[in-house]
């Protein structure tokens, strides 16, 4: 098949058409101060779950940075490192003496998230916080039964950050003949009670002392698309769901159960300043556009310098010439590092590694890359 009729079908189940993104969201978000992100002497960013596994990527010294691999002996192993369609970092900081784990996304299933979590050594009770990176399944899929299994979460008070009202209402993609795809939805109630308290940051915000949450990310650039496809369900009148201010502020007239387009207002970024090195971006999926999301980091530190760009981008199904485009951009922007995962496609790896060599760190379920001293 080529690669243009693989876009093709990608499309149509991915909801990956593209739509003009600029100027989508509101003024407060668009000229959000800035805070003072905290920085931290050191980074361990672990792949909990990715798209893949290979057993055969070595661990190495990778210029500045240290990347560690789970290898054939583990996939040998009684329970070995899985990969499905969905993603779940972990993020383990220090500063001085003090250390900080924050969980950023829950992939698809509970199975795969708990038994990685079992072989990379990863307590969910000794978490920090919380951060939902946007509403789709395959990020929050494994969430609520990570929360039963962990009641340390409801003694310790856990905490949950979310963009937005959006990343708890029902998403379905809307085919071009017409058939819906039922994306499901993630109950809030549910999350609360499981003693888990949900914070929506939909400005800059401090997570756990060491990190920080973008809040919305304004959409500037001219060729980083929305796929027009990918539906938000209007809810029962009086609720988040139901009031389409949240979500879509220009739509007013509609009703229950009405499909309106979903924009991903309530996306956001998780950023981490590593002392001498510069910014880690973590888009965890990017539909905001990987290059809006590193300009708005930027923006709102104060902060130029990008050491690594991290996470999913949402590039895989897009035009070849918007994976050229942004490619270019990030040439411009010079970070020292990238690790695309999840929803980031081949063309871009690809593309990455001819325009700037020896910045490409390969992607794989159970990677952790160690950032800083």
């Amino acid at each position: 098949m080529h690669r243009r009729d693989f876009i093709k079908l990608s499309a149509v189940a991915g909801g990956m058409f593209a739509v003009g993104g600029v100027g989508l969201l509101s003024a407060s978000a668009a000229h959000a101060p800035r805070l003072a992100v905290p920085t931290v002497d050191r980074l361990v960013l672990t792949s909990a779950v990715d798209n893949i596994y290979d057993s055969v990527l070595p661990s190495m010294r990778f210029g500045s940075v240290e990347v560690r691999r789970r290898g054939v002996r583990d996939l040998l192993g009684p329970t070995p490192p899985t990969a499905e369609h969905g993603l779940a970092l972990h993020l383990d900081s220090y500063r001085g003496d003090q250390r900080r784990q924050v969980l950023v996304d829950f992939s698809l299933t509970s199975r795969n998230l708990l038994n990685n979590y079992a072989l990379l050594g990863i307590e969910p009770a000794a978490a920090d916080a919380l951060v939902l990176s946007h509403g789709h399944f395959d990020h929050w899929g494994g969430l609520l039964d990570l929360a039963g299994a962990t009641p340390a979460w409801a003694d310790q008070g856990q905490t949950l950050y979310a963009g937005g009202e959006d990343s708890f209402c029902k998403r379905w993609v809307l085919s071009p003949d017409g058939s819906r795809l039922d994306l499901g939805q993630l109950d809030r109630d549910a999350v609360e009670a499981r003693g888990v308290s949900v914070v929506l940051a939909k400005e800059p915000t401090v997570v756990a002392d060491h990190a920080m949450v973008t809040g919305q990310i304004p959409r500037t650039t001219d060729f980083e698309q929305l796929p027009p496809s990918n539906k938000l369900e209007v809810g029962r009148p009086g609720s988040d769901c139901g009031d389409t201010s949240h979500y879509l502020p220009t739509v007013t007239d509609v009703q229950e159960g009405d499909l309106v387009q979903d924009v991903f207002q309530g996306e956001i970024a998780t950023l981490y300043h590593v002392k001498d090195r510069g910014l880690v971006v973590i888009a965890s999926c990017g539909h905001s556009g990987i290059i809006n999301t590193v300009r708005y980091a930027q923006q709102v530190t104060g902060i130029d310098k990008v050491h690594a760009v991290v996470g999913g981008w949402h590039l895989a199904a897009s035009p070849d010439q918007v994976v050229k485009k942004t490619v270019d951009t990030l040439k411009q922007i010079d970070a020292d590092y990238f690790v695309p995962m999840h929803c980031t496609g081949f063309l871009t790896e690809a593309l990455i590694d001819h325009a700037m060599p020896d910045r490409l760190v390969e992607p794989s379920s159970g990677t952790s890359v160690v950032f800083g001293a």
